[in-house]
């Protein structure tokens, strides 16, 4: 016992005089950030200004993790504003490439409606028809409010809702039966709904939705999206702060947030005060993007994050492996017991955007299955001057069907090039299919000869990644037994017929 305790004061003095060595009263200490200088005990005028630019900086960087959410939602409705001045209720239907080209990671295999609700001043009702729609409603920091549709609690049967918000009156809350009530911690709401069928049963369909003030008469206000490109990618520099300022003054500040905002005060960010950054803020502020957004393409691109790589390497987009422990999925409320995920909404959100609950944690035979993948079988980036063939084996499990699309690394968008094509799979009637039902899409900036249909077009000096869907995915989506392909470099004139 007497020794123990003689080993343990030795341990204790030398830890101290380990910390003594490292933090002297008078002198300099090396760190990452430079030396630091200390006069008895007291840092520096230079080392105090050093160290007051970094904390700056350090949560510079951070914030801009924390906010990437609400800036890419406030992002996708300017766009809007801009093209079409839309207005809280109306929505935009994109059915032509552009419209949906840089927008993240949209797809190609159905048309898209995406409204704008704003629930400040009244509720807003919902009225979703029968039919085969796939819908979901999300606050602006992109929380998943409800899913509609054949995801959503009343199916295939339609359904009536009811929207509020935070600082909705009390006396503008209308009271009926027979309806939804969801309220959003936000007073804006974004809705992504997709319809299947023909075209003319999906037109059927999106006329018969109704969005509407609860005082005023239902209607639906479709403003036509007219093969222009809205933008939800996050803006770049000083305007990416400038959207967020402008979107934090819409929108109250939820507890979880209110040591960001502390952050942000001293970069000159409020609520209820105008942004006029110092020289030294916007030195600061500009630098921080590219590094934040460095980290953000790093959580994409090369993947840490705990509980979502399938043993084919592909990444689950949104929720988790089945059987793995939860660790850092991407799911709807972003929430767990002990602490809300930052780094992976820093990673969906840069890449991706909107969620609910059926796109997180789909069942067997319901949902969406996602697998993203971003580094080709040999461990390398995917390069626009490069040929790769993936093989689909036969029968991917989706009882609706399956989509591989392909993004321009820099914009998480669809890659655009004068083919106007992003995405091959089971809802595209010309997509070859080999005899033994598995099917190749080839990738790369010249078609291999035959392949044409199955060929997406890349663009040299420009990177991609793929996306994998599965509409309603089966058992082997889940227990893996169906694997995702591997990206395999090639020379087409292998496989030209």
């Amino acid at each position: 016992m007497k020794n123990t305790f003689l080993l343990t004061i030795i341990l204790i003095t030398l830890s101290y005089s380990g910390f003594a060595q490292e933090m002297p009263i008078t002198g300099k200490v090396k760190t990452h950030i430079g030396e630091l200088e200390f006069d008895h005990g007291v840092p520096t005028k230079e080392t105090t200004d050093k160290l007051y630019y970094e904390k700056d900086y350090q949560r510079a960087v951070q914030a801009y993790l924390w906010s990437l959410p609400i800036v890419g939602q406030a992002q996708w409705r300017q766009s809007y504003l801009d093209m079409y001045d839309l207005k809280p209720n109306q929505s935009v239907y994109a059915k032509e490439f552009n419209d949906r080209s840089l927008i993240l990671t949209a797809n190609e295999s159905t048309p898209y409606l995406f409204t704008w609700i704003n629930v400040k001043e009244k509720a807003v009702v919902l009225e979703v028809p029968p039919g085969s729609i796939i819908g979901l409603y999300i606050d602006f920091w992109q929380r998943g409010l409800t899913d509609v549709g054949l995801l959503g609690r009343y199916s295939a049967n339609g359904g009536k809702y009811i929207f509020t918000g935070p600082d909705t009156p009390r006396d503008q809350i209308p009271y009926m039966e027979d309806v939804t009530y969801i309220e959003s911690k936000t007073n804006n709401i974004w809705s992504v709904v997709r319809f299947s069928g023909s075209l003319e049963e999906r037109e059927d369909l999106m006329r018969s939705m109704r969005t509407y003030f609860w005082d005023e008469e239902p209607k639906m206000d479709i403003v036509p999206a007219g093969n222009r490109p809205g933008r939800n990618y996050q803006p770049r520099g000083m305007d990416y702060w400038k959207m967020l300022h402008a979107i934090l003054q819409e929108e109250p500040v939820d507890e979880r947030d209110r040591f960001y905002m502390y952050y942000l005060k001293d970069l000159g960010i409020e609520k209820d005060k105008p942004f006029n950054p110092t020289a030294q803020q916007k030195e600061i502020l500009t630098d921080a993007i590219l590094v934040g957004e460095a980290m953000a393409k790093s959580m994409v691109f090369r993947e840490r994050l705990p509980g979502v790589l399938r043993k084919d390497g592909w990444r689950h987009v949104m929720g988790r492996v089945v059987g793995s422990e939860p660790g850092d999925a991407w799911e709807h409320t972003q929430r767990t017991k002990y602490y809300d995920r930052l780094d992976p909404r820093a990673r969906y959100t840069y890449e991706a955007c909107t969620i609910s609950e059926r796109m997180a944690f789909a069942k067997d035979g319901f949902g969406l299955g996602y697998g993203g993948m971003f580094l080709d079988a040999e461990g390398e980036p995917m390069k626009g001057d490069k040929s790769y063939v993936m093989r689909i084996e036969a029968d991917p499990p989706a009882k609706l069907f399956w989509a591989v699309t392909i993004y321009n690394t820099d914009t998480r968008s669809l890659i655009i090039t004068d083919q106007e094509k992003a995405e091959i799979g089971s809802a595209h009637e010309t997509t070859q299919v080999n005899d033994d039902g598995s099917t190749y899409i080839f990738v790369g900036p010249k078609a291999p000869k035959g392949w044409e249909s199955n060929w997406i077009k890349s663009v040299p000096g420009q990177g991609w990644f793929p996306y994998l869907r599965l509409y309603f995915p089966t058992a082997r989506f889940f227990d893996q037994s169906w694997p995702f392909p591997k990206i395999v470099p090639v020379d087409f004139k292998d496989y030209e017929k």
